[in-house]
């Protein structure tokens, strides 16, 4: 069993280091022209109508693209007042958010979307995730979001609902500095809620060692092995004490009461012109945001009685305190020489924590009796995301070679991670007397149960490089552009969770009274001999970490395309070509607490993923006018397995709080992409377009839920039979002079999908691929069978609503909008053993933004958020299984430009 670490770099074809990396494409002739309307999208906004300006610009690259995409400006951003890229991209036609922070494009799952920051892949530092947090990305470093929803050979084939391209503001035309500043608050935020001491640097967003994993801990761990955190018998009462003392227990909680939001921020940038035409610029911001939400969240759990009479044997009711800090710092740096040779160098760092505390009622069917023998349980988790890439690319345009040579490069290395020091969750028991007045309340006496405290930490590394080279074909009638190009992206990723447990039955009853942990566990209590159920203290402590809580994982990428782009007779347009990925990828468990391997170097090599594809793409543009035009798009792409699909470590689904398992033998899922869309651009930016989309999948990978060995329900990633989705797009975008001439500074926009869905597990057949992959993960310990075999897929929904009403006054110096967000029913757990699918109801978001424009260097703007004060909620079979409150937020912003 014992291997060295670095022969997982000899393993079959894979060679990988487990090391850094990052993605994928790369600026073509097409960006060269994007990037000369990307300065007129500035200029146009700086001296035109606000409308109007930032409308016609993007419109006109929307135009202009050879492949379906939606494209949102970073004007149109700050209109609607959203923070981040997340928030932002629910504007866009056939987009959902969820949990705040994942696309779903046309219905489908993140895993069926790709998402790139400048063209580039960049890794992710969420463990349950395969793709980037799109909340991570602040608003105010970004220039514009494209939505590619057909694909090309010179996107990633790693494609399903669509590509969100991140890219980020460049060197500017000129000097620039700007300060910003704003306050806010929430309706909700009028309540108290409970919190703790946390540790003296949590303002910065980071833990100053307070939570972390105590070394005595650490160094007992490496000591003992597998034998873990229990030790052996020879540990001493005084060393027990030690390490007890060790923990932090400044946690209460206490009664808090929520801070107001602040936010800062400033951009520096100038551009110089030399002698020889070279220009060399360059571009600094810096942004930090404190932020504070008390809610009420309500969390049911196995769902049980059967149809007659459905319940959740357990749930919690409970109020939930969160800070979440954000900063972020950019740093871009350019040389262009005549025009034709542009290198920039694009250095980002992005920093999130979050640190919430829930405390409130906890129901066991099994254990709790009303008004006699009560629950409350208290959890808490601290987390830290980063990612810093530094991205390096380059344009030249050799004009004298032939009809002109284009080529572009790019190279980029990044870092993503997450730390979750000391997560922590205690169970206390509330007993009554018969008048119903609470007679005592301990921690939780009942067999089993214990204050579990988990270390867990990721680290994924990329890096990346790759080119493009075009030249162009002219004759009568055509003009032809054939391109071909080479990207190559590799990532590791290593993650350690280390799960240890307090059992609260090696603790005196004496000692357990009270409500507060750092009461029950002071000092005093601690060093007393008295506090312990043993002498030595030996059964104090419990190790539930297992094998595979440890593992490392790498996956590589090698892709060359070729393609063509042809005009014939300034009417037709039509591109396409083929694209070739070899892809490899491998996760290895470790032995808990050590570097050993826990497979066999044979089961390790037979576990590497190895696949090569070839996948062609076609589009066909007919330009009826200089307003009017129809696409049509065909392609074959595919949705490869993510490190984390194919390990079987369990893993907590932050929306549901389900457990969540790989399988191994996951295989990818292959799509069928159609799109026919119409589009009609009219003057001053008005706007309709009509789009209808069809997508044949065999092999879907979904999420299908099981009953695990103590019914605790689980969600295990497999692959169904089939699938297929199908839909129809409407957006519009226009003034309303058409009503009356004193309506021309008010406009109206939006989009509506329309769409379905439906999959097929394959839970009927033995021999399915689904059914082989539950056999690997449960072998014969399945209790539950799939309530529906056949059903929409897992996050999908059957309409996506936006609308916008926006007004600018005749001075320019008012702005206003009113903003609408909705989505359809869409499933969030697979219904078991006859009960319903969990279903996530639709939330009606309006939110109003006012801006005022003072003088032409300060904008101030006021927000009013979820003015219908709506709540988040998922039901099943009538019942909440998550409800969250989000309250009316209210902010104001100033912002000065010197």
């Amino acid at each position: 069993m014992k291997n060295n670490q670095s022969s997982i770099f000899k393993l079959g074809s894979l060679t990988l280091a487990i090391s850094s990396i990052l993605g994928s494409s790369l600026l073509s002739t097409a960006a060269i022209a994007q990037q000369s309307e990307d300065e007129v999208i500035e200029e146009v906004v700086a001296t035109g109508t606000r409308l109007k300006g930032t409308a016609t610009a993007v419109m006109q690259e929307r135009q202009n693209q050879a492949f379906v995409a939606d494209i949102m400006g970073a004007d149109q951003i700050a209109r609607t007042g959203d923070g981040d890229a997340a928030a932002a991209l629910r504007r866009v036609t056939g987009l959902t958010l969820v949990d705040g922070k994942f696309i779903y494009v046309r219905g489908l799952g993140e895993r069926y979307s790709s998402t790139q920051l400048n063209g580039m892949t960049v890794p992710s530092p969420d463990p349950t995730r395969s793709v980037v947090p799109l909340d991570l990305f602040p608003s105010s470093i970004i220039e514009s979001l494209n939505v590619q929803k057909s694909f090309s050979p010179n996107m990633p084939g790693h494609f399903g609902g669509g590509n969100v391209n991140i890219r980020t503001k460049s060197i500017p035309t000129e000097f620039v500095f700007s300060v910003s500043g704003g306050a806010g608050w929430n309706s909700e935020n009028s309540n108290d809620g409970f919190f703790y001491e946390g540790g003296s640097d949590d303002w910065t967003g980071r833990d100053d060692g307070t939570r972390a994993l105590p070394s005595i801990i650490a160094s007992n761990l490496a000591a003992s092995g597998s034998d873990g955190f229990e030790g052996d018998s020879s540990r001493t009462l005084a060393q027990t004490q030690e390490i007890l003392n060790s923990f932090n227990w400044d946690i209460g909680p206490e009664s808090k009461s929520a801070e107001p939001d602040f936010n800062l921020g400033a951009t520096l940038g100038n551009r110089y012109t030399f002698d020889d035409d070279s220009v060399l610029g360059f571009l600094a911001t810096v942004s930090y945001s404190n932020e504070w939400s008390i809610t009420e969240e309500q969390l049911g759990n196995d769902i049980g009685g059967g149809q007659d009479n459905p319940r959740f044997t357990k749930y919690r009711d409970m109020i939930s305190t969160e800070q979440n800090v954000r900063w972020s710092g950019m740093f871009n740096v350019g040389y262009e020489l005549n025009s034709n040779h542009k290198i920039e160098l694009v250095n980002m760092m992005l920093h999130d924590m979050r640190d919430r505390l829930r405390d409130g009622e906890y129901f066991d069917d099994s254990e709790s009796t009303i008004g006699v023998e009560e629950f409350s349980r208290m959890d808490i988790i601290f987390e830290e995301r980063e990612m810093v890439s530094s991205q390096l690319k380059g344009t030249h345009n050799f004009l004298d070679i032939a009809n002109g040579v284009f080529f572009d490069w790019y190279a980029g290395t990044s870092r993503a991670s997450r730390e979750a020091p000391d997560i922590m969750e205690v169970t206390y028991q509330l007993f009554y007397d018969d008048a119903g007045a609470l007679e005592l309340e301990r921690i939780d006496d009942t067999s089993g149960t214990n204050l579990n405290r988990q270390y867990q930490s990721l680290q994924d590394e990329s890096d990346t490089y790759g080119f493009n080279i075009s030249t162009p074909f002219y004759g009568d009638g055509y003009d032809i552009e054939i391109k071909a190009g080479f990207d190559y992206y590799e990532k590791t990723r290593d993650a350690v969770n280390i799960d240890l447990a307090i059992r609260h039955f090696g603790i005196n009853d004496e000692f357990k009274v009270g409500n507060r942990l750092y009461d029950i566990f002071s000092e005093e209590n601690i060093n007393n001999p008295d506090f312990y159920a043993s002498s030595t203290g030996s059964s104090l402590f419990q190790d539930n970490t297992g094998e595979g809580d440890k593992y490392s994982a790498a996956s590589k990428l090698t892709a060359g395309y070729l393609m063509v782009d042809a005009f014939i007779d300034k009417k037709w347009r039509l591109s396409g070509g083929a694209r070739w990925e070899e892809f490899q990828q491998i996760s290895v468990p470790f032995v808990e607490h050590s570097n050993e391997f826990a497979a066999e170097t044979d089961e390790i090599a037979d576990s590497i993923y190895n696949e090569d594809d070839i996948l062609p793409s076609f589009a066909l543009t007919y330009i009826a006018s200089d307003e009017m035009q129809y696409r049509f798009n065909i392609s074959q792409t595919l949705i490869r397995p993510d490190l984390r699909d194919i390990s079987t470590t369990f893993f907590i689904d932050p929306l549901t709080e389900f457990l969540v398992r790989g399988s191994p033998s996951l295989v990818e899922t292959e799509l069928m992409n159609i799109d026919v869309r119409w589009e009609w651009y009219m003057s001053q930016g008005n706007n309709v377009s009509v789009a209808l989309f069809y997508k044949d999948m065999e092999n879907p990978i979904e999420m299908v839920q099981f009953d695990g060995g103590e019914g605790v329900p689980q969600l295990l990633t497999a692959n169904g039979e089939e699938g297929e989705l199908y839909g129809v797009e409407v957006e519009f975008l226009h003034d309303l002079s058409f009503i009356s001439d004193s309506m021309s500074n008010f406009f109206i926009s939006g989009n509506m999908t329309i769409s379905d869905s439906e999959v097929t597990i394959g839970s009927g057949d033995q021999d399915s691929l689904f059914s082989q992959q539950a056999r690997e993960a449960y072998g014969g310990t399945i209790t539950a069978t799939i309530t529906n075999d056949q059903r929409r897929l897992v996050g999908h929904s059957e309409w996506v609503a936006n609308l916008q009403l926006g007004w600018d006054s005749d001075n320019g110096e008012h702005s206003a909008s009113l903003v609408y967000n909705s989505f359809g029913e869409r499933i969030i757990a697979p219904g078991v053993r006859g009960f319903e699918d969990g279903i996530e109801n639709p939330f009606h978001s309006l939110d109003f933004v006012y801006t005022y424009y003072p003088d032409f260097n300060t904008t101030v703007k006021l927000k009013f958020q979820n003015i219908l004060n709506e709540d988040k909620e998922i039901e099943q079979e009538g019942l909440l299984l998550r409800r969250e409150t989000v309250g009316t937020g209210i902010s104001a912003s100033v912002s000065y430009d010197f």
